[in-house]
């Protein structure tokens, strides 16, 4: 018979292991993030002390960030924003539904739908955008298509692999109780997938961003593209440097947020 005495000791044991593991991933991860800011502090002030295109982190802390919390800076940060969240928004309607369907395909056409998605994610979208424009016209809703075709395909290659590999003996249990496909596909198919299915977000997610922004550097008139490009001609380095660093900040933050879905998803998944 178990000893209650020593589980509970290997209980606290494996449990105190993981906090440590926890630990020492912190230390390193911000760690590395100091060691980096220091570096570049030490470079912008003495190597690339002259370089017009990258300031030292002071100098984004002071004068890049007063410069685009001015009105006219953070109206072409919510322009930006609010074509991402359009387009990831349009990514996740038409992308999650459209990949579980194809994933549920017979064998034969999910490889043929599989290889022609594949084919176009590897394809370069820049090219396509001057057609989206003349289509749609200059400004967001070029761009949002344009973010919506960077984001949707990736999402719909990863959910469409992650349905087809959902454990068939839950989808003839559900067959057999008298699920409807459109059931089976939502009740089990779905939840069964669904941390692939967010982990293709997060990838979705960064890929629409890009579009967006490539968009806007591109052909625009308005957002942070535009803005990024008016820095660049005008040589302001700092205020370059920090819009780039609030992009770079809004994304982490939405890929930690859907991380943390993902893993709370994989925790109840259905098998």
């Amino acid at each position: 018979m178990t000893n209650p005495t020593r589980t509970i000791a290997i209980s606290r044991l494996q449990a105190d292991r993981r906090l440590s593991l926890q630990r020492r991933a912190a230390i390193v991860r911000w760690g590395t993030l100091a060691a980096l800011v220091v570096a570049w502090e030490v470079l912008g002030r003495t190597v690339l002390s002259g370089n017009p295109y990258l300031a030292p982190p002071s100098a984004v802390a002071t004068e890049g960030l007063s410069g685009i919390l001015r009105p006219d800076a953070l109206l072409e940060l919510w322009n930006t924003t609010s074509r991402f969240l359009v387009s990831f928004a349009i990514v996740v309607v038409a992308g999650v539904p459209l990949g579980i369907l194809l994933g549920r395909l017979s064998q034969g056409l999910f490889a043929g739908a599989r290889d022609v998605v594949t084919i176009v994610y590897a394809l370069p979208m820049v090219p396509f955008y001057p057609l989206l424009v003349l289509w749609l016209g200059l400004g967001a809703p070029s761009e949002i298509a344009f973010g919506v075709l960077h984001g949707i395909v990736p999402v719909l290659l990863i959910v469409m692999t992650a349905g087809n590999g959902v454990n068939r003996d839950l989808i003839t249990s559900a067959q057999t109780m008298g699920a409807s496909r459109l059931q089976r596909l939502a009740w089990v198919v779905l939840p069964a997938s669904l941390g692939d299915v967010i982990g293709g977000l997060k990838i979705g997610a960064s890929l629409t961003m890009l579009g967006v922004l490539l968009a806007e550097l591109m052909i625009s008139v308005d957002g942070v593209g535009s803005f990024i490009a008016r820095q660049i001609v005008n040589h302001q380095a700092a205020r370059l440097d920090a819009m780039i660093l609030v992009v770079c900040v809004g994304v982490v933050i939405i890929i930690a947020v859907l991380s943390a879905l993902e893993r709370r998803a994989q925790r109840g998944q259905v098998q």
